[in-house]
């Protein structure tokens, strides 16, 4: 097995005019139908701790407000893109707030851009347009039945959507001046999978998105299942599955996190780790890897992919 890492970290941010990003928990405000995000200098992240796995995603965070007056903010929880295309892509499920240890109701927010960061998200519901439809027509090529056509710089070359969806979780939350507020959530989350595929073309595609070295590449190819059938080989392939959290975000806030921790768990002893990230984890029992770091500044967003032999009775 192998774990191969160079991450970055999850933020929270503070809304305005300005550019649009996604992240783990950040402040953000309304500019014309849009989510915006922007650096928010009077509050630290004091703790960050960070839970993965294939099948949960915790976060503990403790911001503390420095300033000598209570700030009301705005706060977006954006998930990932959605993935359209030929393999399965689950949604996030079981999202759960708790803010000083007390479950708090969050709004639901889908938010359409595209590549230059433009907002669409009003046109798009002005359409009549919804996850359902821009998935039918990525499968089908087709416009849904009774909905109109899509504006022609919505789409690329090829005539599919040059745009990203992604689900926004968001709610208003009140800092007391000179105060630490704890916050923390979790959810089930989001996974590109499909059925088993073949080593080789695991890592054409994952080589760069999920920092296979040598030694992850020949961990992938050692969990190619090859069966006999009518006599010749054929190949299965390895399971699969691939998780993205934005970490960037975190660098809205007020200075580095002052008390970084990440753990990555697997499901079997057996299964293979690897994803990019700007630190050592540390194996601390057969399934689970952890990283702490005081004073940590996320580069990049954490992109982790999960491999195991096809279990094949």
């Amino acid at each position: 097995m192998s774990a191969h890492l160079a991450i970055p970290l999850f933020a929270i941010v503070l809304l305005v005019y300005g550019e649009t990003a996604s992240a783990n928990d950040s402040s953000f405000g309304d500019a014309n139908g849009s989510i915006t995000l922007k650096y928010q200098p009077n509050i630290s992240m004091d703790k960050e701790s960070l839970f993965i796995s294939e099948t949960e995603v915790r976060v503990d965070y403790v911001f503390t407000n420095t300033s000598s007056q209570d700030l009301i903010v705005p706060i977006a929880f954006p998930m990932p893109p959605m993935f359209f295309g030929s393999a399965d892509h689950s949604s996030i499920d079981n999202f759960t707030l708790k803010v000083n240890g007390k479950t708090q109701p969050t709004q639901h927010r889908l938010v359409a851009q595209l590549a230059d960061k433009t907002d669409i998200s009003t046109e798009l519901k002005q359409l009549g347009w919804g996850v359902d439809e821009v998935a039918y027509f990525a499968e089908y090529a087709e416009v849904p039945e009774g909905k109109p056509a899509l504006p022609k710089q919505w789409l690329d070359e090829d005539q599919q959507i040059a745009f990203t969806l992604s689900d926004y979780f968001v709610w208003e939350q009140t800092f007391p001046a000179g105060q630490s507020v704890a916050i923390s959530h979790s959810y089930t989350p989001s996974l590109s999978t499909g059925i088993p595929d073949t080593a080789s073309s695991i890592i054409d595609t994952y080589t760069e998105l999920a920092c296979l070295d040598e030694s992850a590449k020949q961990g992938i190819k050692k969990r190619n299942l090859i069966v006999k059938q009518d006599g010749e080989d054929q190949e299965i392939g390895v399971e699969w599955s691939h998780l993205s959290y934005i970490l960037v975000t975190a660098n809205n806030w007020q200075g580095a996190i002052k008390d970084f921790k990440l753990t990555v768990k697997k499901s079997q002893p057996t299964d293979l780790i690897s994803l990019c990230f700007d630190g050592e984890l540390k194996k601390t029992d057969p399934l689970t890897f952890e990283f702490q770091q005081k004073q940590f500044t996320p580069k990049q967003d954490l992109s982790i992919l999960f491999i195991r032999k096809p279990n094949i009775e």
